[in-house]
């Protein structure tokens, strides 16, 4: 099983063909208005005057002046999870409403009708005829909401330090585009809130809305609701200042790490990788935060897995094993043997390399109270969640303390090329809501004529913890190599598939480095899906396409990937603008290496 399918989008294929790439409304040209550090060439900025540096720089940058005095850190969370839709009668129990023979129940926003218990009256939307759906998004079109199962949050801490401040908010969702972000970054200024960096990341859970377009009511039709994108930012806002207002004295910090390859229940318990070769980030790291009367302000848990555990056979909205996971960091853990305590605060689960796919799905979750779990349930799903929140807590309890920690933020735009058809497809009809630059919309899309997207990559530094952003969803081997075979989850389990008819050329894998070692902090974690989510990230000498359709259809073997990522050149791409954002860094703040 596969995660959010792109096909069939064949018939968008035509609308390209017969576009030619013009015909989009939303396109800047060639000339339009350009953005600072966009161009991504050289290291004096492409005006072959002034040395390179970031568009945001914190300390020393404009309000910025300074990370004298105490650290302080503040966390707070805001339900993000949908309050008005519409179910339907799911007659063939498959999570997907077919709107030939399943009808919606036109129940309006409370999904109460009138012959239910406690129906209290009609309401929004209620008998106008018209479905009022929460698409899914992760798997394939038309997965309608049926109802909630745990909410969907956005959870926020803010770092401030001096004249420095700086917010990291996750998201509950699939993913979260740029453009949202920055009209967050506006809003806050707005507000006042004095924040000089704000990143956002999604956990990139499968059992939310859609919020990027892929997955509506059919493959040619965006599952975004407008209004509900424009509550997420609120809420994201609100967040923010909440954690601003919890801004408290960090007494203590401590960093850790475990690796699950150490575990007896083995690494394929919590995950697996779905494609040659397998390569898997095991660890799970921690940076927990307490205030100077030793109250928890929050714990940042960072992994790498798709929340997926309940594949497409749900139609409840959810945020997956992330919910146990923090619940179980938060409030603790029972295995019926007695309560391993809990850590208080705001727990915020940070995903990193997912791509390649790191996933749950075709696991079988042993528990420590003896049960074993593989169908795609909540007690699986729960189970694992509560695995992972043990193994966050060892994170903790095996970290390092962290004295006098400075606070340092840095970030920059560039622009990345639309490669993909069937992206250049979803741009041209709307189904994706995104603006391209960089290239002339009256003129066929060719070699020397591809759209560009605007993203971001962020670097946050907290004493010994260093985060950076990535747009999307990285393959591991990007990050950390790891090609000779060490980390495809246990021995038993082969680099590479005798089976797979087509497997990747390892001569050809490259020897590094790798994105970890741009970076020199004691705990390194790679924000996955941070700032921006375009897709997979892969390795260029992996990189496969369709020879008669390509990347509306996937090549022989592990090659699916390639369907839903931007560009093969991505993967070096990120790397050079992460290699010259770390170089700036270490070169203008040298004393907090």
């Amino acid at each position: 099983m596969r995660s959010h399918r792109l096909l069939p989008l064949l018939p968008l294929f035509g609308l390209l063909a017969a576009c030619g790439g013009g015909g989009a409304t939303d396109q800047k040209p060639a000339d339009g208005e350009d953005t600072s550090g966009a161009d991504g060439d050289g290291a004096d900025g492409g005006d072959g005057g002034a040395p390179w540096a970031p568009d945001t720089a914190c300390p020393g940058g404009a309000g910025c002046a300074d990370n004298a005095g105490a650290l302080r850190a503040g966390a707070a969370s805001r339900v993000i999870t949908p309050q008005c839709f519409e179910g339907f009668e799911d007659l063939d129990a498959d999570a997907e409403w077919d709107s030939t023979d399943e009808a919606f129940l036109d129940c309006g926003c409370d999904r109460l009708c009138p012959a239910d218990e406690g129906y209290p009256g009609a309401d929004e939307g209620e008998g106008d005829g018209s479905f009022q759906a929460v698409w899914m998004a992760g798997f394939q079109n038309a997965r309608a909401a049926q109802g909630v199962h745990d909410d969907l949050y956005a959870r926020a801490v803010v770092f401030d330090q001096g004249q420095t401040r700086v917010a990291f908010v996750v998201v509950d969702l699939v993913g979260w585009f740029h453009a949202d972000i920055e009209l967050s970054r506006a809003a806050l200024q707005a507000a006042g809130a004095d924040v000089d960096l704000l990143v956002v990341s999604a956990t990139h859970t499968h059992e939310g809305p859609d919020t990027m377009g892929l997955w509506g009511k059919t493959a040619a039709a965006s599952g975004v609701d407008p209004a509900y994108v424009a509550e997420v930012r609120a809420q994201i806002e609100g967040a923010v200042l909440d954690a601003v207002a919890d801004l408290r004295e960090v007494g203590e910090m401590k960093v850790g790490h475990v690796n699950l390859g150490d575990r007896p229940e083995g690494v394929p318990n919590y995950v697996r990788d779905a494609r040659d070769p397998k390569v898997i980030d095991q660890q799970v790291s921690a940076a927990w935060f307490a205030d100077t009367e030793g109250r928890t302000i929050t714990t940042l848990a960072h992994l790498a897995n798709h929340p997926e555990a309940m594949a497409d056979e749900n139609s409840l909205l959810s945020s997956d094993f992330p919910h146990r996971l923090r619940e179980g960091v938060e409030d603790g853990v029972d295995w019926g043997t007695g309560l391993r305590p809990g850590l208080g605060g705001t727990a915020i689960f940070v995903n990193g390399a997912v791509g390649g796919m790191m996933t749950p799905l075709g696991i079988t979750v042993n528990t420590p109270d003896g049960r074993s779990l593989r169908d795609y349930t909540f007690e699986k799903n729960s189970a694992l969640g509560e695995m992972m929140a043990e193994r966050v807590l060892d994170a903790v309890e095996a970290g390092a303390p962290a004295t006098a920690p400075g606070l340092f933020a840095a970030s920059h735009r560039f622009q990345l090329p639309v490669d993909n058809w069937g992206f250049q497809a979803m741009f041209i009809s709307g189904i994706i809501d995104r603006e391209t630059m960089g290239w002339d919309p009256a003129q066929s899309i060719s070699e020397t004529n591809v759209p560009q997207v605007i993203t971001e990559m962020s670097y946050i530094r907290v004493g010994p913890l260093e985060l950076y952003t990535m747009p999307g969803e990285v393959l591991p081997e990007l990050m950390r190599g790891c090609y000779e075979g060490g980390c495809t989850g246990g021995p038993e389990i082969p680099l590479i598939d005798e089976d797979n008819p087509n497997p990747p050329d390892m001569a050809a894998a490259p020897a590094g480095p790798y994105y970890e070692d741009r970076l020199q902090g004691a705990l390194r974690l790679l924000v996955g899906l941070g700032n921006d989510e375009l897709g997979y990230i892969i390795p260029p000498f992996q990189f496969e396409l369709n020879e008669t359709v390509p990347w509306f259809e996937e090549a022989e073997g592990d090659h699916y990937e390639e369907t839903n990522a931007l560009s093969p050149t991505m993967g070096p791409r990120l790397d050079a603008e992460l290699e010259r954002l770390t170089t700036w860094a270490y070169a203008e703040w040298p004393t907090a290496r």
